[in-house]
């Protein structure tokens, strides 16, 4: 039996191309003459050395996640789930719970645009993003974390962003940058944005993939900013 080199799950060896657990590539390297370069055994080991990072980061989120949740757990039985700015995050545990990423993908965008007040407009700008209260945020990014168990939520996605070189300032990023997140999340494929439809609703997505509100063209303006408020309610 092989072992994922990120999550050190194991595995037949040939048998599968992603990791079940944490969704990292296993596809064989393909045979090759002479001698591998060292360079890119190198670049090899840097981005093994980055996925675990994120990895490791995200069962901690994982651990936070289940804390907030327990707190909640009283209410359940009420059928609510209100933070102290009083929205209701129901629907969006009833959607991560069944596994409906696509509802809930749309659901948090419903929400985080009605608790900005924003939901005429349809997205946020790098003041709403810095106003917005860190406990909705804190809860939303906990409970995809916690019901993706690691794979997926704001703080991944903040990490992904960190390791690809991005700055928690609200400072536009450069493209090169912009690029290599969005290639490590799957917003991008073989250079080229991916449309709505393109967008992975299972297991199968990269790992920071969802949620996609941020997917699009405004996205990248926003990017840095999220980064800032995530570290600013330390999330």
């Amino acid at each position: 039996m092989a072992k994922c080199p990120v999550c050190e799950t194991q595995h037949t060896e040939n048998n599968i191309e992603t990791c079940s657990v944490c969704g990292y590539d296993l596809t064989p390297y393909p045979p090759v003459l002479g001698q591998i370069p060292p360079e890119f055994l190198e670049k090899e080991k840097k981005r093994i050395l980055a996925a675990k990072r994120v990895w490791e980061r995200s069962q901690i989120k994982v651990a936070e996640a289940e804390a907030i949740a327990s707190k909640f757990q009283s209410k359940r039985e009420e059928n609510s789930m209100i933070s102290s700015s009083d929205w209701n995050y129901t629907k969006l545990i009833d959607f991560l719970e069944s596994g409906n990423w696509k509802a809930a993908d749309e659901e948090t965008a419903r929400m985080m645009l009605a608790v900005a007040g924003r939901t005429l407009e349809g997205y946020l700008n790098a003041d709403d993003i810095e106003k917005f209260p860190c406990e909705d945020l804190r809860i939303i990014d906990h409970l995809w974390v916690k019901y993706s168990n690691g794979r997926f939520g704001f703080s991944v996605q903040k990490q992904i962003y960190l390791n690809c070189g991005g700055k928690p300032d609200s400072n536009f990023p450069s493209d090169t940058i912009w690029y290599k997140f969005t290639d490590e999340v799957g917003w991008r494929v073989n250079e080229s944005f991916i449309d709505v439809d393109g967008i992975k609703y299972d297991f199968g997505a990269s790992r920071g993939h969802l949620p996609s509100f941020w997917f699009g063209f405004w996205g990248v303006w926003v990017r840095s900013s999220l980064a800032q408020r995530l570290v600013n309610c330390s999330i």
